[in-house]
């Protein structure tokens, strides 16, 4: 038996150890061998069945969370940065006509964002909501104008969605991380698995290699073909 490289998806190892353990069970129903054969067969298969179907629901947890979970999380991230720096950009943009005349030099304009007039997004992703929350506190502690009041609240509520969209997403990353570690200690566990079946199979026919063989794919394939080799075989006949 040779097993899918260590570096093969779940999937791949999955595939494999399915045809194994229906090798498994069709040779239980045969009546070919001894009861007590028979028995011991679908003892490995259960068990052998039951590792199968620990590393499947791990794949699948993974590859929600990496399809889904994680995908959501960054685009509402994204979103919420996005809309973030839109509502910096249009507060920079009404603090400099209202108080600067029109110049971001004013001191009144520098106060509100400083540092931060060459762009709002070069600061760091976990870092911006707190900066948009401490410009937002110097506008609502300023001189007061028309749009002033509504300018703090649309900042401070942007900087909320992007605080909690950060955390959600750097939540998704570890959720993600924690679900492939369980499906790498599943996989793991399936390959020793099969490894003591194939064992097991030795053990119990001694001296019949090919047939112990048999119950494992060489590669991709069965020992004895599949019905595609047939047809292909039946076809290059025909045009022969």
């Amino acid at each position: 038996m040779r097993l899918p490289n260590e570096t093969a998806s779940s999937w791949v190892l999955l595939t494999f150890a399915s045809f194994a353990w229906s090798s498994l069970c069709a040779w239980a129903e045969f009546p070919d061998l001894k009861p007590t054969d028979r028995a011991e067969l679908e003892k490995l298969a259960h068990s052998l069945k039951t590792h199968i179907d620990s590393l499947l629901k791990e794949a699948r947890d993974t590859q929600e969370a990496q399809l889904f979970g994680r995908p959501s999380a960054q685009a509402k991230q994204n979103a919420t940065l996005v809309l973030l720096k839109r509502r910096v950009d249009e507060a920079l943009a009404l603090v400099t006509i209202r108080l600067g005349g029109g110049s971001k030099k004013h001191p009144a304009v520098a106060s509100f964002l400083p540092g931060l007039l060459t762009g709002f997004s070069r600061a760091p992703i976990d870092k911006r909501a707190k900066l948009a929350n401490e410009a937002a506190g110097r506008l609502e502690a300023g001189e007061d104008f028309g749009e002033r009041a509504g300018l703090v609240g649309k900042l401070k509520d942007a900087a909320e969605r992007a605080q909690h969209a950060i955390n959600t997403n750097d939540g998704a990353q570890m959720g993600w991380s924690k679900e492939r570690s369980e499906e790498l200690v599943a996989k793991g566990r399936l390959r020793l698995e099969l490894e003591r079946v194939h064992r097991s199979l030795g053990a119990l026919f001694p001296g019949q290699r090919d047939f112990v063989e048999s119950f494992f794919l060489k590669g991709e394939r069965p020992s004895e073909g599949t019905s595609e080799d047939e047809a292909t075989g039946t076809n290059e006949d025909a045009e022969a």
